[in-house]
């Protein structure tokens, strides 16, 4: 199956459109239009080998929070996308945990298709509490 190709403003070059990719790309514009997320600091298909050089394993998208830390391993967002009946919230739950042994970032988020769900970083119990939205990038 052929498919056709979709601009990707943050790698500035058509991709090919995949399910997956429509979400990823949707997600980028949520991010930029709704949470206010510089386009720079955004980060599509980050490797993990850029904090953990064991792993080959790729974030869909990474948002860096400068301002806080220069540090690569606290992200202010993380975010996987999925396209529709591709995986399970279960399925994605546990390539997110294998992830957030590397990284420990502020937010993540979790697309699956159209459905998503936001989590926040609590710093008292260092665990994920499910959030109802996120907060507007500052």
């Amino acid at each position: 199956m052929t498919h056709g190709m979709i601009y990707d403003p943050i790698r500035g070059k058509d991709v090919p459109d995949t399910p997956e990719e429509r979400v990823r790309q949707a997600t980028i514009k949520f991010l930029i239009d709704e949470v206010k997320v510089p386009q720079n600091l955004i980060a599509v298909e980050f490797a993990l080998s850029t904090v953990e050089p064991k792993t080959d394993d790729r974030v869909d998208l990474l948002v860096q929070d400068f301002k806080a830390s220069g540090d690569l391993k606290h992200p202010w967002l993380l975010v996987e996308c999925k396209a529709p009946g591709e995986y399970t919230w279960q399925a994605l739950q546990v390539q997110l945990n294998k992830y957030l042994q590397i990284l420990t970032p502020k937010y993540v988020m979790l697309s699956l298709g159209d459905a998503v769900r936001y989590f926040a970083l609590d710093a008292v119990t260092k665990r994920f509490m499910k959030i109802e939205k996120l907060p507007e990038f500052k």
